[in-house]
């Protein structure tokens, strides 16, 4: 419950959820860790493993190894959540405005449209998060209470 609250998560499925992928991914290591060192099977899988939580920001640079795969906890994934990181970088006012943000595809990662806060942002992506284009506080079209006051201002001067 205190991880829901804490990282704004819709319902214990959501948590359940993350749960599960850190679980596959301790299995995973897990196993190839049973495997003999020089074994071809745990040098490939057990690179891209590395590979793929460095590139999540799961494990720094100085944590290339399988055993520090297995300390991926659930805290660590959800830091690296988009509704996370939107908060965390202020663009948001609280966890929850940083969801309602995305859900309602104010936010991009890059030039891709985002609007699942549960997207797990790249340490390389991570400088490119923003506003979208096409959101009145990206710079776009205004919204649609602006547009109708703006209206009723030109009409009243007319």
């Amino acid at each position: 419950m205190k991880l829901i609250g804490k990282y704004g998560l819709k319902n214990k499925r959501e948590a359940w959820r993350v749960q599960l992928t850190v679980a596959r991914i301790r299995k995973a290591a897990r196993e190839l860790l049973t495997l003999d060192p020089k074994d071809p099977r745990r040098l490939f899988e057990g690179e891209a493993l590395i590979k793929r939580m460095l590139r999540y920001g799961l494990i720094n640079q100085e944590e290339k190894n399988l055993d520090f795969v297995l300390g991926i906890t659930d805290y660590k994934m959800l830091e690296r959540r988009l509704q996370t990181l939107i908060f965390k970088t202020k663009q948001a006012n609280s966890i929850h405005h940083a969801r309602v943000l995305i859900r309602q595809r104010h936010i991009r990662v890059g030039k891709r449209l985002v609007n699942s806060p549960s997207f797990l942002v790249r340490i390389d992506s991570e400088k490119n998060v923003d506003f979208a284009n096409t959101s009145p506080l990206g710079g776009g079209r205004p919204g649609r209470r602006k547009r109708k006051m703006a209206k009723s201002k030109a009409n009243k001067a007319a």
